[in-house]
């Protein structure tokens, strides 16, 4: 009796470790406007994958300061995102329908700074003592996802394929948090941070179009 459980056992243990390793493996490097990464893949079914991945980008822009400007400001955007999404192929075909979230750390960073010396009732206000006003732009932190795309890179038959996606991730309402030193400090106030939080906050989704390259192992 043993011997024939023992036997049992390494049969099913066996053909758990074929079935596991049957399946399609694939990685990506991907462009979109949520930055630049890479995707590991995995087919389930031919009617199924599952993708995990990362992008990043960053952008800076300075201006302001010119004889005709009050400020000067320095404007960054960070895109940092983790995806998890699973493609379902309803034809088992290249068109395939997306569903899944993202652990979202964009953010938008502004420093703004008085660029002129004021003078008021006979008192010199140079910049130094006006102080900086910082500006923070955050979204939620599990932001849900939902598209469509094209192109199967774990099909039969091939290593090397393209493909594109096109949806929209939802990361809410933004919220501001704004800090400021000097004079200007109670500019920072909390009704301010409501009054700029209330002009933005249409922007509650976020547009997503991605082309990658795969490989399938």
């Amino acid at each position: 009796m043993k011997k024939l459980t023992l036997t049992f056992l390494l049969l099913l243990i066996l053909s758990g470790y074929d079935s596991f390793f049957a399946q399609n493996y694939g990685i990506s490097v991907k462009g979109s406007t949520l930055g630049f990464g890479i995707e590991a893949m995995r087919s389930f079914s031919p009617n199924l994958n599952a993708r995990v991945g990362f992008a990043v980008f960053g952008y800076s822009i300075k201006g302001g300061g010119g004889s005709t400007d009050d400020y000067s400001y320095n404007a960054k955007l960070n895109l940092t995102g983790i995806n998890i999404l699973a493609d379902y192929f309803p034809w088992q075909t290249g068109l395939r329908v997306t569903a899944g979230f993202l652990i979202n750390l964009n953010k938008v960073t502004t420093e703004m700074t008085p660029s002129k010396t004021y003078t008021v009732g006979g008192d010199l206000y140079t910049p130094d003592v006006l102080g900086k006003m910082n500006a923070e732009i955050k979204f939620n932190k599990i932001a849900p996802y939902i598209g469509i795309g094209f192109g199967n890179p774990l099909a039969e038959g091939k290593k090397l394929g393209f493909t594109f996606d096109m949806g929209t991730m939802y990361h809410g309402s933004p919220k501001v948090d704004l800090s400021a030193t000097g004079l200007i400090e109670p500019s920072a106030s909390p009704d301010q941070e409501e009054k700029l939080a209330d002009n933005i906050s249409w922007f509650k989704w976020f547009p997503v179009v991605s082309f990658g390259l795969t490989y399938k192992f």
